[in-house]
């Protein structure tokens, strides 16, 4: 009795679980590292589900599948936009998929805007530690003109330096908190944008 071989193919039915599991376990916005354990976890989600009809599926399958999904979707709405076609008939399918790649483009825009924050929060702190290096040594050498042996100096003039030193740690820190809050604010207003466009997209698919 021959064994009976793995289906190679997708349906459609399996595909529109594939993405709605994509969107709600979000496996592309892990680190590097713990991707294909997400893939992993995704796929067992789906294989223990009734309404998948696969009895095993791999998480590098899982990840394969989507992205020729993505690509082909990519493609298709390419070639849609320069033949500027608003007629075209959008399937659950479509939505799924033009949902998954706007939250893919947010996700590659947070990790690309949280990268800049990281080099630009290292490159503070190397400002501010540069800075009162220098204001050290301008303090110690500003001691000896003056005759003082005591490295330390006086309690007065410590407490000034010390009080220095903080308000332009506070100073660099503010900064940083601002540049926070500009990215996130612009974060929620890509959010609102792709909501809208969802919004639209399930109206066309409502129609067809």
């Amino acid at each position: 009795m021959t064994e009976p071989t793995k289906r190679k193919y997708f349906s459609d039915e399996e595909d529109v679980l594939l993405l709605k599991q994509a969107l709600a376990d979000e496996p592309y916005r892990q680190e590097h590292g713990k991707v294909m354990e997400r893939w992993n976890s995704f796929a067992a989600t789906l294989v223990s589900s009734p309404d998948f009809t696969r009895k095993s599926l791999s998480g590098k399958t899982a990840q394969n599948r989507v992205n020729v999904l993505l690509v082909a979707a990519q493609k298709k709405n390419n070639a849609s936009a320069r033949l500027s076609s608003g007629t075209e008939a959008h399937t659950e399918k479509d939505v799924l998929l033009d949902e998954l790649l706007a939250k893919i483009e947010d996700s590659k825009l947070d990790k690309a805007a949280k990268k800049k924050i990281k080099e630009e929060t290292n490159a503070l702190n190397e400002s501010a530690g540069d800075t009162i290096r220098r204001l050290a040594v301008e303090r110690l050498k500003r001691q000896r003109d003056e005759g003082q042996d005591d490295a330390a100096g006086s309690p007065t003039r410590a407490n000034k330096f010390a009080k220095l030193v903080d308000l332009l740690r506070e100073q660099k820190e503010k900064e940083l908190e601002a540049r926070k809050q500009q990215w996130e604010q612009e974060r929620l207003d890509r959010q609102v944008t792709e909501k809208r466009f969802i919004q639209l997209l399930e109206i066309l698919a409502k129609r067809s």
